[in-house]
């Protein structure tokens, strides 16, 4: 009897250790490691170039593909959506933002990274409390907006927003620090045209603003989606593999696909953290077709204010002004 209570005593001490360890592990992990929105019921949605105003079908693609699976709004998909009134909140849990997504990305993502700023900072003012650690304010950005909002964590934090009060969203960030295209295409095409040259070209282009821009991973936290084989989120290992070429076609094709993409695909992905910010790193094992379509014709990446970019990126090319 005494040996059956002994390893009875054993195994409790075993499995003491054990819940012990687990909970230890458990501690270290931040908290709402897998779903750090739950809580948030509010995001600010931006779009990328050429979508300054991002449609309904784009927004609740955004919320459906990468805020819902963040525990966003208690995992809510298809929410309602309203347009901000210049850089004041408006009534529906996506809030669209107006920004310019000029071709220009240098003077477009800086006044981008303003009102951005304004826009928080509005929300903050108009509902004192509403936002904290349990109860983030969510804020999307695609590509270009994602560098604007890059940017405006400075900002935001010089303004006194409390870093737990706020959760970025970005997908295909250009302004990741080692493979995105602004920390890297400046000493790429050094190799290729020289230093005189690449500045002229990239100066030409509005691109100047911009270039050696990082996403900072010491403010705000952030979750950073980015598709395997997009030359803007991944630049670096596309220019490694062929040029310049590379990344430049798939700026139009793999880069167009994210919100094209089906729940399952986003899933499929490696997941990694520096120090604020959390990395998914999505397969390419994707109906490349399918996705880019879908992208483009169902979920707004050509109905977002395609024209109105255009033609304020043409403005700003002959006036300078926009």
């Amino acid at each position: 009897m005494q040996r059956v209570n002994g390893y009875k005593l054993l195994a409790n001490v075993i499995a003491t250790g054990m819940f012990v360890g687990v909970a230890s592990a458990l501690s270290i992990q931040p908290a709402h490691a897998d779903d750090p929105l739950a809580g948030s019921d509010t995001a600010i949605i931006l779009g990328g170039t050429t979508q300054p105003t991002p449609s309904t079908e784009f927004a609740q693609a955004a919320e459906n593909l990468y805020l819902h699976a963040l525990g966003f709004d208690d995992g809510a998909t298809y929410s309602t959506v309203c347009d901000m009134t210049g850089v004041d909140p408006c009534s529906a849990p996506l809030q669209v933002l107006t920004t310019p997504e000029l071709i220009e990305q240098g003077p477009s993502s800086l006044t981008a990274a303003s009102d951005v700023t304004l826009a928080v900072e509005n929300e903050f003012h108009a509902d004192p409390g509403a936002f904290s650690a349990e109860h983030p304010l969510t804020i999307f950005g695609y590509s270009q907006s994602a560098t604007a909002e890059s940017i405006a964590m400075t900002q935001l934090e010089e303004a006194g927003i409390p870093s737990d009060d706020l959760h970025f969203v970005f997908i295909g960030d250009p302004s990741l620090a080692d493979t995105g295209v602004w920390p890297n295409l400046v000493p790429d095409m050094d190799t290729i045209f020289g230093s005189s040259l690449t500045n002229t070209i990239l100066t030409d282009l509005g691109f100047d603003g911009v270039l050696g821009n990082v996403t900072p991973d010491d403010l705000y936290p952030a979750t950073i989606y980015s598709l395997d084989g997009d030359g803007v989120a991944n630049f670096q290992q596309d220019f490694t593999a062929g040029g310049l070429l590379d990344p430049l076609v798939s700026v139009f094709t793999t880069h167009v696909e994210y919100l094209g993409l089906t729940s399952t695909e986003v899933a499929d992905a490696t997941t990694s953290t520096d120090g604020d910010l959390t990395y998914v790193d999505i397969s390419n094992n994707i109906n490349t077709a399918d996705a880019w379509i879908s992208a483009v014709f169902e979920h707004g990446a050509a109905g977002s204010g395609l024209l109105e970019s255009v033609f304020q990126s043409l403005e700003l090319y002959f006036t300078n002004t926009f």
